[in-house]
């Protein structure tokens, strides 16, 4: 009798365990890209950011410079975010853009 109950009581608490691993944390960030001038800088953004596991959505706002990023936190930090932009030779936040591929954006996105 104390068997099952330890049992049944594993079985609880170890199927609760497993759905808490598989949650999605879906949440937005707003990065400032003051390079971000055209749609073709904005284009080449949402490519790199494209490419990234984990990353839901992108929406840039051209007036205010500023890329809004939907992704699932429990697949990325908000540095991997910032990173992949830099990569891509734009500044994003505070993260400074990688100057070989900065060399390689159109005039108007440097």
């Amino acid at each position: 009798m104390k068997v099952r109950i330890i049992f049944r009581v594993t079985l609880v608490v170890a199927t609760l365990f497993l759905g808490a691993c598989f949650r999605q944390d879906i949440r937005k960030l707003v990065v400032r890209v003051p390079g971000m001038k055209t749609t073709e800088c904005s284009k080449i953004i949402q490519n790199a950011l494209g490419k990234v596991d984990g990353i839901i959505s992108v929406q840039p706002d051209l007036e205010n410079r500023t890329m809004t990023v939907e992704y699932n936190s429990t697949k990325l930090a908000i540095k991997n975010i910032e990173y992949t932009i830099a990569e891509a030779g734009f500044d994003a936040n505070d993260a400074e853009g990688k100057a070989e591929a900065k060399q390689s954006l159109p005039p108007d996105c440097r």
